[in-house]
């Protein structure tokens, strides 16, 4: 359906499929555009939605040329209307067609045939030629090399003729230009440099009126290169009058950028910032902080520049574990009966809830990230019906998940397997051994699930991931039909974790432990336990003809079936580049390269202490790899899933509930990734996904992320971006509940250099990579939403915000 736009694009730009399917626009890929650039030349179709295109100045040798006799009517036209005071203006006006008749474009012309917006050169006064006008597409503005302050206009046209702009530094004019593009287009002076408190001048000469129509000038900002001043600045002020009177301080108001008299935009210029010295090892802290954590914030980048990742991988570490989810849980249960199972306040959304709230603030933020990639390959999902009143159960597999974070992979398994909650998930408890009389076997479910997700997967792979083969070049499987049955024996006799004495059929088959306020057994936060009567007793052959091959007696207890049976499955050689894999692709990269996986699967294997199964190493060998924190290569990095892209804007903004409660749990449903509620076993999005008819099918790439890509999924991001933007996330029943005050946003979206703004979501949001076209879109559209009015400062806030998010940029993690 979208396979054309997936085939034009490497990965790093692949998630420009996410607007080009909503019909949006958005810039590109393309390394850090710097701090301060100059935005490209771009033409803004209204204040509310932009169109970029970059344009570049022709060739000295380009044939451009234009109508003598249309330009000299139209300097006639102006020379007619224009009073005394404005004679200079119609003087640089004639000069426009002396140019002309040499062979220059006609600014208008050239923009509607090439279907671009326009840079133009203006020229110092002195000059012979007062304008010279730039205008091909799909290059890139070439950078001046002495000082230049680019005016970003357009205007009215009266009489087919535009307004006539002049520029004045420190009461020296430096150049004139006649302004013709009805679109935003850049007029740019060769100046002085610019130094702090220079007195800059943008004067407007002849505004007028032709049969009816008027003339008016708007200015959008200025730029040196370094810093973007809108009109609105705070050292901004209109002095309204032509000739001297627009200088004299009589009639004042306050800065605008649209002049409807004729009047001088006059203003102070800014000091420039002071150069950032950190800002390469900030980019590359937020891009650390994308993968180990829900998202950078300012204070932990701060932070972790001065800090090695190592150091930080060990802090996190060494933050100890809390039951987060139970806790959050038993507080509810706390507030008496109407908030356990069956009451008329409960709900299990509370675990989703608190998932939310724990991405955005806990402070061990790895072990969180972690766990949501644990959760992802160890499934079990709050879609499950019969989990519904288990909310405190499913709270625990939670927090077990995130307990076993940088644990051992083998007490995770056994935890895991003896969870209330995948035990219901996955129907093995209550799971009864076989009977010959009746040809009833056991549940063989979560045998399966097991080894295919859990452990070992469905074919032999080598210590690098890639998969062996047979003589005939086939790949070879793990298990069979025989070990499937075999396994699901293993896992019969466990139920409720009743005292020992109570270990009956009823409670095993059909009793469920009891929460109520008066005898809360809490039953459902302990692992379950056998029950030796319904245990199979049968002698279980698992993998036979395998080199790992093992067989458990017959007679076992389910204890030491399970212990066996774990234990083989761990020592298994593919679990290292297996789970290894996986966990590169939640948090680094959707295609690790084969070296990448066997480095991590050799800390799977072998800890450097001969330590097998620590987590704590796999996930270090994870972070730090080379491949992670060298510059990207070609095609590293992952499409972001939703979840993660909603948590980082959390963190950016500080995002605050109104209810405390974080009511986020039906979010994200439209993009199929609620949280924690994945559609089945097999998660949101599998490892293996290959998206069908692109170049990822013929490399055979694989990009799990993108399984969650289609139409509705895209429109529904760009409205949850919106959201996000705007008045935030969740529903009380009357209001938003998640948002955040974009105070930080608002203050730099007033402040005299709009650069800032950009710069900080480019930093904290892009991670540097904000591309130029981009960087133009969001400061054309701040500059046009008026600055003086009360709301200004937040609606330029939330503008930005939501072309940043918006943004391929956005959602792709390099």
């Amino acid at each position: 359906m979208f396979s054309p736009l997936i085939e034009q694009r490497p990965l790093a730009a692949m998630t420009a499929l996410t607007l080009a399917l909503a019909g949006c626009g958005g810039g590109g890929g393309g390394g850090d555009a710097g701090s301060t650039s100059a935005p490209v030349a771009a033409a803004p179709a209204s204040a509310a939605t932009t169109t970029t295109t970059t344009t570049t100045p022709p060739a000295a040798d380009s044939n451009t040329s234009t109508s003598t006799t249309e330009v000299n009517e139209a300097v006639a036209a102006s020379a007619a209307e224009v009073t005394a005071a404005q004679a200079a203006a119609a003087a640089a006006s004639a000069v426009v067609a002396e140019a002309a008749a040499q062979g220059s474009t006609d600014t208008a012309a050239a923009a509607a045939a090439a279907g671009s917006s326009v840079v133009i050169d203006a020229e110092p006064a002195a000059a012979t030629v007062s304008a010279t006008v730039s205008a091909t597409q799909g290059g890139a503005t070439v950078a001046d090399t002495p000082p230049s302050l680019t005016v970003r206009a357009r205007a009215d046209l009266a009489g087919g003729i535009g307004a006539m702009m002049t520029l004045r530094i420190d009461g020296v004019v430096v150049g004139s230009v006649e302004v013709k593009s009805t679109a935003y287009a850049d007029y740019r002076f060769s100046t002085p440099t610019l130094k702090a408190g220079a007195k800059v001048d943008v004067v407007y000469t002849n505004d007028g009126q032709v049969s009816g129509v008027d003339r008016n000038l708007y200015v959008g900002y200025l730029s040196d290169g370094t810093q973007v001043v809108a009109p609105s600045a705070s050292t901004a002020t209109i002095d309204r009058g032509t000739g001297a009177k627009a200088f004299d301080g009589a009639d004042l108001v306050n800065g605008q950028g649209e002049l409807w008299w004729s009047a001088a935009l006059r203003l102070s210029w800014p000091a420039a910032p002071a150069a950032d010295s950190q800002r390469a090892r900030k980019l590359d802290a937020v891009r650390f902080l994308q993968q180990a954590s829900f998202g950078p914030t300012a204070a932990e980048v701060d932070k972790l520049v001065s800090q090695s990742y190592a150091a930080w991988i060990d802090a996190q570490m060494a933050l100890a574990h809390t039951p987060d989810f139970v806790n959050h849980v038993q507080a509810r249960y706390a507030l008496g009966s109407a908030y356990r199972p069956q009451g008329a306040s409960y709900t299990p959304t509370w675990v989703a809830q608190k998932f939310w709230e724990r991405a955005a603030n806990a402070p061990d933020q790895l072990r969180k990230r972690v766990g949501f990639a644990l959760h992802q390959i160890f499934m079990v999902s709050q879609v499950d019906s019969n989990l519904y009143y288990q909310a405190r159960a499913y709270a625990g597999y939670v927090d077990l998940l995130n307990k076993n974070a940088f644990g051992n992979f083998r007490t995770l398994l056994e935890d895991m397997a003896l969870s209330p909650a995948m035990g219901i998930y996955l129907s093995h408890m209550r799971n009864r051994k076989e009977d010959v009389a009746t040809g009833r076997m056991p549940d063989e479910n979560f045998a399966r699930e097991l080894m295919q997700l859990f452990t070992i997967g469905l074919h032999e792979l080598n210590s690098d991931g890639s998969l062996k083969r047979d003589a005939s070049g086939n790949p070879i499987e793990t298990y069979g039909n025989a070990d499937v049955v075999a396994m699901a024996k293993v896992f019969t006799g466990w139920g409720w974790a009743y005292p020992d004495n109570q270990l009956t059929e009823a409670n095993f088959r059909w009793n469920t432990p009891s929460v109520t306020a008066a005898n809360d057994t809490q039953y459902d936060l302990l692992p379950m336990k056998a029950y030796a009567a319904f245990h199979s007793s049968a002698e279980k052959r698992l993998f036979a003809g395998k080199s790992w091959a093992v067989t458990l007696p017959a007679g076992s207890s389910a204890q030491a079936d399970l212990k066996a049976a774990l234990d083989v499955l761990f020592n298994h050689p593919n679990v290292g580049p297996f789970i290894g894999r996986q966990l590169i692709q939640k948090l680094t990269t959707s295609h690790p390269s084969a070296a990448y996986v066997g480095r991590v699967a050799a800390a799977f294997n072998n800890n450097g202490k001969g330590v097998r199964g620590d987590m704590a190493a796999v996930v270090r060998a994870v972070l730090l790899d080379a491949e992670a924190r060298g510059t990207p290569a070609a095609g590293f990095g992952k499409l972001r899933e939703p979840v993660l892209r909603v948590a980082q804007w959390m963190r950016f903004c500080g995002a605050q509930s109104s209810t405390g409660d974080y009511l986020l749990q039906w979010e994200l449903d439209n993009q199929s990734q609620r949280a924690l509620a994945a559609p089945s076993v097999f998660s949101y999005f599998r490892p293996g996904y290959v998206p069908a008819n692109t170049s990822f099918a013929a490399a055979g790439t694989t990009a799990p992320e993108f399984q969650l890509v289609n139409e509705s999924t895209v429109a529904a991001w760009i409205n949850t971006a919106e959201a996000m933007a705007g008045g935030g996330l969740g529903w009380t029943g009357s209001a938003n509940d998640v948002s955040c005050s974009y105070a930080t946003q608002a203050a730099l979206g007033t402040s005299n250099n709009l650069a800032a703004l950009t710069d900080q979501l480019n930093l904290l949001l892009l991670g540097g990579r904000m591309p130029a076209t981009l960087r133009q879109q969001i400061v054309d559209t701040v500059a046009s939403i008026n600055a003086n009015g009360s709301s200004a400062a937040l609606n330029r806030a939330r503008a930005a915000v939501f072309l940043t998010l918006a943004s391929p940029d956005y959602v792709f993690q390099p």
